[in-house]
């Protein structure tokens, strides 16, 4: 069977393989140009990579399909074109609905559960979790305002543009260090900044306040220059190593989707940490009171302690999820920058000794995340399977709500007079001498927050003076 194509000025007469060699599977794409019988593709990504494929893939499709050009495809079998060298075909495509209709909350919702679905061939030996626990997780709008802060992104080459990514991540810096564009400093996170030129440049500002007895002025700056030379550094590590996407930098609010689907840490920190993992009562370390002060909440401070009682240092991370030597690298480099970083897991297997339960199937696919200081948002640096942070979203949501159903009981191992970030009085879990029900109490609320679909608003304390919603009264 012979078949026309036209790509551009490509011309050529292209013979139909019946059974060609199959090269790879699972790939996303735009679709470029729409003819009769034919369409085709480009800016191919595999598991959210790029894929080089040396010119716009061709496919067939039904002369009377609505395919429009640069709509996002999905598609299984990526194949050579015989008739074209060093160029691809493939046999079927289907349209990915994500975030063409952002605009509205049930579009955002819609948006996150497509999201959610798995793309990878990482995810093949993920968990499986019941479609009515997904809907009940989706229910609940995790990140719902970022996706809607991020959602003409998302329905420009599905955020996958790294000219536009890169663009947002010089803004961020621009933006969040406004008062030292004056001064000169530049925002570029390609690695080409001259960074003695700018440092003298620095120097002689502060040498300058100094001179003229404005001593505050010469701090002040010398500590906004600090913190932003820690973000540019951030940007231009997750660039070099290819792990800019749109949810590479998300608001330290949504600490409270990412803890909740990844809710088991392993925390590495610039200042050091003590080692607490033997100690029965421990007092709150410094990771302790860092993390549940991001969001500020009490609600926030006791689930993050009920699976990180004990900071664990990364070392003790392990596991069938291998990490990937690229992120090792990244790693390395982050300790260096940021204050904490910590791998956030769905191991709840291992939560905080009191009442882990060994036998719970634990999840796949943990994450990667870097926290400065003073800075009201958290760097996404890298995903085990290549993704961002939605795939599974709603899996890992489910299961940890399912996890504290299930093992709400064991929660009468925290004694009431433990040490308690944000407890309830004297930096102890409780007075009470009954510290089964104070916990028992607080599992009830935040289940039942989960059960009406206000879960992220419950841990972020938003809805303490709603009448009906103090869940602390």
């Amino acid at each position: 069977m012979i078949e026309k194509k036209e790509e551009e000025n490509d011309n050529s007469e292209v013979i139909i393989i019946e059974n060609p060699e199959i090269v790879g599977d699972d790939y996303t794409g735009e679709i470029i140009s729409v003819h009769t019988g034919y369409v085709f593709i480009g800016n191919i990504r595999s598991a959210y990579a790029a894929t080089e494929t040396n010119g716009h893939v061709f496919c067939p499709v039904n002369p009377q399909s609505s395919f429009q050009p640069g709509e996002l495809v999905k598609f299984s079998k990526l194949n050579p074109d015989k008739e074209r060298a060093g160029k691809f075909r493939t046999e079927k495509i289907r349209k990915i609905q994500t975030g063409l209709a952002i605009d509205t909350p049930e579009g955002r919702m819609t948006a996150i559960a497509n999201l959610s679905k798995t793309t990878s061939p990482y995810h093949q030996l993920k968990k499986l979790i019941n479609d009515n626990d997904l809907s009940k997780a989706g229910e609940n709008k995790p990140f719902i305002e970022f996706i809607q802060q991020i959602g003409w992104l998302l329905n420009q080459n599905g955020g996958y543009n790294p000219e536009d990514i890169n663009k947002l991540a010089e803004s961020f810096v621009e933006k969040t260090f406004a008062m030292l564009k004056p001064l000169g400093v530049k925002c570029s996170i390609m690695g080409d900044v001259d960074k003695a030129g700018e440092e003298q440049m620095i120097n002689e500002t502060i040498s300058l306040y100094q001179e003229n007895a404005l001593q505050g002025q010469a701090e002040s700056l010398q500590k906004e220059y600090a913190q932003f030379l820690k973000v540019r550094e951030a940007f231009t590590l997750m660039h070099q190593n290819g792990l800019l996407d749109y949810s590479s930098v998300i608001d330290i609010k949504h600490l409270a989707e990412l803890t909740f689907a990844f809710p088991v840490w392993f925390v590495s920190a610039k200042e050091g940490l003590p080692d607490l993992a033997r100690v029965e009562d421990p007092s709150p370390d410094h990771a302790i009171s860092f993390f549940s002060d991001c969001i500020g909440s009490r609600e926030y401070a006791w689930f993050y302690q009920l699976y990180n009682r004990r900071t664990r240092p990364l070392s003790q991370f392990k596991g069938k999820d291998i990490m990937p030597p690229s992120i090792v690298r990244v790693m390395k480099q982050a300790k260096e920058i940021f204050d904490y970083v910590a791998i956030m897991t769905p191991y709840h297997d291992v939560a905080s000794k009191e009442w882990s339960d060994p036998n719970w199937l634990r999840n796949i696919d943990p994450i990667m995340v870097g926290f400065l200081r003073g800075l009201p948002h958290m760097f996404v640096l890298g995903r085990w399977s290549g993704t961002g942070i939605f795939p599974m979203l709603l899996d890992c949501i489910a299961d940890t709500a399912n996890h504290i159903t299930i093992n709400k009981h064991l929660l009468k191992n925290f004694m009431y007079n433990s040490y308690w970030y944000k407890g309830l009085t004297n930096g102890m879990l409780s007075t009470d001498n009954d510290g089964e029900s104070v916990l028992n109490k607080y599992a009830g609320k935040l289940l039942l927050a989960y059960e009406r679909g206000i879960l992220f608003g419950f841990l972020r304390g938003e809805l303490k003076d709603n009448p009906g919603y103090n869940y602390w009264e």
